[in-house]
């Protein structure tokens, strides 16, 4: 036997005329069309909240970014190579529980072979929300140490083009 539950809320006269109306066009019940407006509002909400990188554009940009600023910092904190900026770098990165071997494998993919790029999808399991900083974003703040750091967003939106208005900033940690 099916648990029920019932929800009973007063609405504007028009609102509640208008979903009948609705719910008789598209040969529903009301109960059945307002489940089914209730549960897609929420699951496109759940949807938004969870993408704080959405499309590739973006991850493109923050890979750009990434990659520009990780060689910048090489040449001006005097790394003798990649490989040695690297493990620094990894160091503020992997103590994320988010972090694993695979993951430093595709960074340094990234970071040190010049045709790979981060995917929206990649960049999304690294956060919960808009409002949480991404780990990259964070490892690569810390390993600067950079007193002005721009933002996730803008990042996204103007990608590599923002290292050099802050690259002077950069300091040994």
């Amino acid at each position: 036997m099916e648990k029920r539950t019932q929800l009973n809320i007063n609405i504007d006269e028009k609102l509640l005329k208008d979903l009948k109306q609705l719910a008789l066009s598209k040969n529903m019940k009301l109960n059945a069309l307002v489940k089914e407006i209730l549960s897609e509002k929420i699951n496109s909400k759940n949807q938004i909240e969870q993408k704080f990188c959405d499309s590739d554009l973006k991850a493109l940009n923050f890979t750009n970014f990434m990659k520009t600023l990780f060689q910048r910092t090489v040449i001006k904190l005097r790394y003798q190579s990649n490989e040695e900026a690297f493990v620094a770098l990894m160091k503020f990165i992997e103590p994320s529980n988010q972090w694993n071997d695979t993951l430093s494998l595709r960074l340094k993919s990234i970071l040190l072979d010049s045709d790979e790029v981060w995917k929206a999808e990649e960049l999304n399991k690294f956060t919960k929300s808009e409002e949480q900083n991404c780990i990259l974003y964070e490892g690569f703040k810390n390993w600067t140490n950079s007193d002005e750091f721009p933002s996730q967003n803008l990042i996204f939106d103007l990608g590599s083009s923002l290292v050099p208005i802050f690259e002077n900033r950069i300091k040994i940690c």
